[in-house]
């Protein structure tokens, strides 16, 4: 998004927009004792992979597993519990009000949410019909 929307065209792996949310959220949850799991996804290079060793769990695309595994270098953990307790974050209460003003002043955010939800819901009706279809042949 950051890419396609600033002028911006390549970000350190430790710069990138989606490693510094990733690091944020996931430092926030662990500092804070939420009962949940971080994980980081839509890696377009190795170096973002490994600023984010440590995540609860990373997706990764076959093509940079391969990358991984032929590089022999060690990989040290970025995040874990004990970093993220060390982090100067403080914890927010938010009501809902103040998190939809939060949301809209994220423009990014806002723009990949709904992309989101809108193909989460396209995929959803495309797999209802491809069960309808396999049930439809049972009968």
């Amino acid at each position: 998004w950051y890419v396609s929307n600033t002028n911006q065209k390549q970000f350190a792996p430790l710069e990138d927009p989606g490693v510094k949310s990733v690091t944020k959220i996931y430092n926030y949850y662990k500092k804070f004792g939420y009962k949940t799991v971080v994980m980081g996804a839509s890696f377009r290079n190795t170096g973002e992979i490994k600023a984010l060793a440590g995540c609860d769990l990373l997706t990764i695309s076959p093509k940079l597993l391969e990358e991984l595994e032929s590089n022999n270098e060690e990989v040290p953990p970025m995040l874990s519990s004990a970093s993220a307790q060390k982090s100067d974050l403080q914890k927010v209460e938010l009501t809902e009000a103040k998190f939809r003003w939060e949301l809209n002043e994220d423009q990014m955010a806002t723009d990949k949410l709904s992309d989101g939800i809108r193909k989460f819901a396209e995929d959803c009706r495309k797999l209802e019909k491809m069960i309808a279809d396999l049930m439809s042949k049972v009968k």
